[in-house]
């Protein structure tokens, strides 16, 4: 089982890019143009170059079984986590209006993407099934986001279409398709390296803009109610929701890869992109901003003892 300290030796370089990004743009050596930019470098190439040096080939993907249970529990599990996030922030007495709906949504999500998949490579480096299975999960999870959780923001039925269908999603489509396949042996090492180059600086710069965004949308109004905001977030996003995670990788029959990427899901803090939405949707990007901090603060010492306990929990 790996020991406190590994697991937080493994989270601090990621935040430490994060923080990095932060002081950037506070520094003023971000313009938004700049940072607009940078984020669809990301999402257009980056990632999809990562995403296919994860998946394509990857032996535990080469059962279709596999990858539906890991669409399927991003999916059910970010709308446990909405439920348990609505059931908190209504106990807190959040209303409509005043940050009930972002709340609603943005603890309900974790960070599952570019802050989960470095941790999980660090704690099982010779293990190259959870990587790839990350993003096949948060086919899942954009699936929850863009249906259920723009309609409980903004009551707009249907999800919108153009934005599921981005860059990472065709990415884990294509990739999976040509596992399934055998296409992917065709493909020339040259450009699988070249791919695999692009690839590696897909996390950093998302941390790294992760940072930027959160920096760039805190203001002093961030006090406001920060308090109930934070205690809130915390424990739905440190104890309600990563009890539910765990338990669905304990109790439900899924590959021991993907059991992995649960244990480290269930340990992340919420994720930033529910800030943009809250903005474009008619939400309260504050509140939305203060789940941020609070959770992304306090995963320095919750998300070590999360992951340590569910490793330890399913023997993995």
């Amino acid at each position: 089982m790996p020991a406190f300290s590994t697991i937080l030796l493994a989270l601090i370089p990621v935040l430490l890019v994060m923080i990095a990004g932060a002081a950037f743009q506070k520094g003023g050596w971000l313009s938004e143009e700049l940072e607009t930019g940078m984020m669809r470098l990301v999402l257009n190439l980056l990632a999809p170059c990562l995403i296919f040096t994860k998946i394509a080939g990857n032996p535990v993907l080469e059962k279709v079984s596999t990858a539906a249970w890991s669409i399927g529990t991003g999916l059910v599990l970010i709308l446990i986590g909405f439920g348990l996030a609505f059931v908190a922030a209504t106990v807190a007495r959040f209303r409509k209006g005043e940050g009930l709906r972002t709340f609603t949504i943005s603890a309900g999500i974790q960070n599952y993407g570019f802050m989960a998949l470095p941790v999980v490579m660090e704690l099982w480096p010779d293990d190259a099934g959870p990587g790839g299975l990350i993003f096949v999960h948060g086919i899942g999870v954009e699936l929850a986001m863009w249906t259920v959780g723009l309609f409980i923001m903004s009551h707009q039925v249907g999800p919108p279409w153009r934005k599921l269908i981005n860059g990472p999603f065709i990415a884990v489509i294509v990739s999976l398709t040509l596992n399934y396949s055998g296409g992917h042996a065709l493909v020339p090492g040259v450009l699988e390296t070249a791919m695999g180059w692009l690839g590696d600086c897909a996390i950093p710069m998302s941390l790294f803009m992760i940072g930027a965004t959160i920096g760039r949308l805190f203001k002093r109004a961030f006090w406001n109610d920060a308090l109930r905001v934070s205690l809130t977030a915390c424990s739905v996003r440190m104890i309600l929701h990563p009890i539910a995670i765990l338990a669905a990788a304990k109790f439900l029959p899924l590959p021991v890869e993907l059991q992995k990427v649960l244990v480290v899901q269930a340990g992340m803090p919420a994720a930033v992109f529910p800030i943009v939405i809250a903005r474009l949707y008619g939400g309260h990007p504050q509140t939305a901003i203060q789940v941020v901090l609070a959770t992304t603060v306090a995963c320095i010492v919750t998300t070590p003892l999360i992951i340590a306990f569910g490793v330890a929990w399913l023997g993995l």
